[in-house]
């Protein structure tokens, strides 16, 4: 029994739809594509946004430049008029730039390989984040004989060759560390021009397990906006303020089980991870870019992964 898939949702201005056609093409071939016309930037009414996720498997919506990944959407995910919750991503109206991040976002969506990966497993040089990194590999390793996973600590990796290595065009990166609204603070403090301007492959999706790389304080664009926009990944992830310790464990736990069980597309691997609510607690974590992002990998870049210099602190070399 086969199941076809549900519609790739593009909610934008006819200027912006224009950018992106490059995108829309790409899931155009595997998928039903929907393009809606908004005529501003403003938040769509919860009636409104429900009526275009019926039948979508998700949804990216454009808007006004000045809007940030807070006000625009509730979360990850919204509900359908049915009640059924979709994946949604977000970008800001930027004009020429979202051609940028189409053109590199179709790449993705374009690659054939029947292998998923490789996952790269990033965080800073702290105690209590290489825990949760080691525990992400630990539950990860299972999946060895479907993708390779790589342990890119900054313990191992400085910040150039990092850097280097996620161009190579990865199928997924996920950071544990603190994050702040311009990058991580690890490997001496990522920005997103620093991937923007190295060039190369675009990742599948960077995923930040972190505080605040979705937030607009005091940057122009946050860094998870930033890295898609400027074609270094299909999509991000990245929340719009402060996310507690035992949270993130619970998000990564998530990620780890929803890839072991053969997840392949971002929203989707997010949906089968995301922790049961809290109640009253809002949702810190914003999709920016593609909401169906595919974790494959560029054809080579597993190889030329496998080939960077990152040894453990405790390796003889």
């Amino acid at each position: 029994m086969t199941t076809e898939p549900g519609a790739w949702v593009l909610a934008a201005p006819a200027p912006a739809a224009g950018e992106l056609r490059p995108l829309v093409r790409a899931h155009g071939r595997r998928r039903p594509v929907r393009v809606h016309r908004v005529s501003d930037g403003r938040p769509l009414e919860a009636g409104r946004l429900a009526e275009l996720l019926v039948g979508a498997d998700g949804l990216l919506l454009v808007g006004d430049r000045r809007r940030s990944p807070r006000t625009m959407l509730p979360g990850p995910f919204a509900a359908d008029a049915e009640g059924r919750s979709v994946p949604v991503g977000w970008l800001p109206d930027v004009g020429v730039r979202l051609g940028t991040f189409a053109r590199a976002a179709a790449q993705v969506a374009g690659r054939t390989r029947d292998r998923v990966g490789p996952v790269a497993v990033l965080g800073q040089w702290d105690t209590r984040y290489l825990h949760l990194a080691s525990r992400m590999e630990a539950r990860l390793a299972a999946c060895a004989s479907r993708f390779r996973v790589l342990r890119w600590t900054a313990e191992r990796l400085t910040q150039a060759d990092l850097v280097r290595g996620l161009r190579y065009g990865l199928g997924a990166a996920v950071y544990f560390g603190h994050g702040r609204p311009e990058g991580w603070a690890g490997y001496h403090g990522l920005r997103a021009h620093h991937l923007v301007e190295q060039g190369g492959e675009p990742v599948g999706a960077v995923l930040s397990v972190t505080c605040l790389t979705a937030s607009r304080w005091r940057t122009g664009l946050a860094f998870s906006e930033a890295v898609v926009l400027g074609g270094a990944a299909a999509g991000a992830v990245g929340a719009v303020a402060e996310v507690e310790h035992l949270e993130n464990m619970r998000w990564m736990l998530g990620l780890a089980d929803a890839l072991a069980a053969g997840e392949t597309l971002l929203g989707p691997t997010l949906l089968r991870a995301a922790p049961s609510p809290r109640p009253g607690a809002a949702e810190p974590y914003r999709i920016l870019g593609d909401p169906l992002a595919q974790f494959v990998g560029a054809s080579k870049a597993e190889r030329r992964a496998e080939a960077l210099f990152a040894p453990a602190p405790e390796d003889i070399v």
